[in-house]
C-alpha cells in the first residue's frame, strides 16, 4: 500500500496522518511522468492527487481515502463508534473541504490577484466561526478526547494559516477564537502534528525555491 502525492499538499497529509495515527507510515511517492500520463490516467482519470495504490485498488479522493485507510487498516478507529460524535467528526471535515479550501486558493493566488484576499479572508473567518460553533468546550481533541479524522484533516489545513501570516492576517482567524486557539496550539506540538508541519514546511520551501528558480 502507497499514496502518489507531495507532503505539501493539505489533501495528501490527511490520509498520511490517519495512517500514522493508526501506527502506519505509507511511503508516498510521485507518479513516474507526472499525473497526465496514460499509466496514471488509467488509475484515475480524474488525474490528481493523492491516490492510494493498494495492490490492484486504486482509490481517489482524500477524505474517501481517509476512511478507507480507518477501515482497512489496524489501530484506533478514527470514526468514533458513537453516531453523534461521529457525525461532528465528518461536519468539521465537511466545512473544511466546503468553506475553507476554496478561499485558500484565493490566498495562494494573492499576489496575482490581491483583489480577492479581503473576500477570502471575511469568508475564512465565518468558516473559522463555523467550526468554533460545533466544537465544545470539553473538547480536547478537534472532537472530543481522542484524535480523529476531523484533526487529520485540520491539521495540513491550518498550518497554511500560520505560513501566510507574514504577508497576511491568516493567523488572527485562529488567534480570535479561544478554542480553535488552544486546539491548534496542542494539535501542532504533538509528534504528529509536528511533523505533518516540518514535512509541509519543508515542501513550501522547496516550492518558493523553484519558483525564484523560474
Amino acid at each position: 500500500m502507497r499514496l502518489y502525492g507531495v507532503h505539501l499538499s493539505p489533501f495528501v497529509m490527511r490520509p498520511l496522518l490517519v495512517a500514522r495515527a493508526k501506527g502506519h507510515d505509507l511511503p508516498l511517492e510521485m507518479p513516474e511522468g507526472g499525473i497526465k500520463t496514460d499509466s496514471y490516467l488509467a488509475m484515475t482519470p480524474m488525474a490528481k492527487m493523492p491516490l492510494l495504490h493498494d495492490g490492484d485498488f486504486h482509490l481517489p479522493e482524500s477524505q474517501v481515502i481517509a476512511e478507507y485507510l480507518d477501515v482497512a487498516l489496524d489501530g484506533p478507529k478514527l470514526i468514533s463508534a458513537d453516531a453523534k460524535t461521529a457525525a461532528r467528526e465528518r461536519l468539521l471535515v465537511r466545512i473544511l473541504d466546503v468553506y475553507v479550501v476554496p478561499e485558500l486558493g484565493a490566498l495562494f493566488q494573492g499576489r496575482e490577484k490581491p483583489e480577492g484576499v479581503g473576500p477570502a479572508l471575511e469568508k475564512l473567518g465565518a468558516a473559522m466561526g463555523y467550526l468554533e460553533h460545533f466544537r465544545q468546550a470539553k473538547d480536547v481533541f478537534a472532537i472530543g478526547d481522542r484524535f480523529s479524522i476531523a484533526d487529520a484533516a485540520m491539521i495540513p489545513l491550518f498550518f497554511f494559516f500560520d505560513a501566510f501570516s507574514g504577508s497576511m492576517p491568516t493567523a488572527e482567524l485562529i488567534a480570535t477564537r479561544p478554542g480553535l486557539a488552544a486546539w491548534w496550539a496542542r494539535a501542532k506540538a504533538s509528534d504528529l502534528g509536528a511533523r505533518a508541519v516540518a514535512e509541509q514546511s519543508e515542501g513550501l520551501r522547496a516550492m518558493m525555491a523553484a519558483r525564484a528558480a523560474g
